[in-house]
């Protein structure tokens, strides 16, 4: 049996597990119906995301087969220099869905062989620029405070994926 299902691959999931349990143990103990209605609540919210998480899994997956190696290699690879990091901070900056969505296609662009500094870059300008909330903050903002905060996300990953190259290469 692969223990690390159960107990989590690193700390920062085993920290998660060990809280919820410790968390859901005293919900039992002292509260069972607020225990029962969260495991409820928990139970019907995984049902609804399993099939995103799995279609994003899947569409990860399938990046890393239908996307040439080489492709990759030549714009975010190693050789890609600084060109490559800013193209993963800002390509990733336009990628659309929540981290459940868009971090397996950046790990499978890991695995591909994409460096840690590109990895970091799209972690980062996912984060920053963020053209997913755009709809939502245009739903509750004026267009000029959302472009201010889109125009200033990307200046601030342009500016992160240059430092991110200067600090740790590839």
């Amino acid at each position: 049996m692969d223990w690390h299902l159960i107990i989590g691959k690193n700390w920062g999931q085993r920290g998660i597990i060990i809280g919820t349990t410790v968390l859901y143990m005293y919900l039992f103990i002292f509260r069972p119906g607020d225990a029962m209605a969260a495991l409820s609540g928990g139970a019907m919210m995984f049902i609804g995301l399993l099939t995103l998480v799995l279609a994003a899994i899947l569409l990860a997956s399938a990046i890393q087969i239908l996307v040439p190696k080489e492709l990759i290699q030549e714009y975010l690879g190693p050789e890609s220099g600084l060109k490559g990091v800013l193209t993963g901070g800002l390509l990733a900056g336009l990628m659309q869905g929540g981290p459940y969505a868009v971090y397996p296609i950046i790990k499978g662009l890991q695995e591909e062989g994409v460096g840690l500094s590109v990895v970091v870059a799209m972690l980062v300008g996912y984060s920053i620029i963020g053209s997913g909330r755009i709809p939502f903050g245009l739903a509750i903002f004026s267009a000029d405070i959302i472009a201010i905060r889109v125009g200033l996300g990307v200046a601030l990953a342009v500016l992160s994926c240059v430092i991110l190259y200067f600090i740790l290469g590839d």
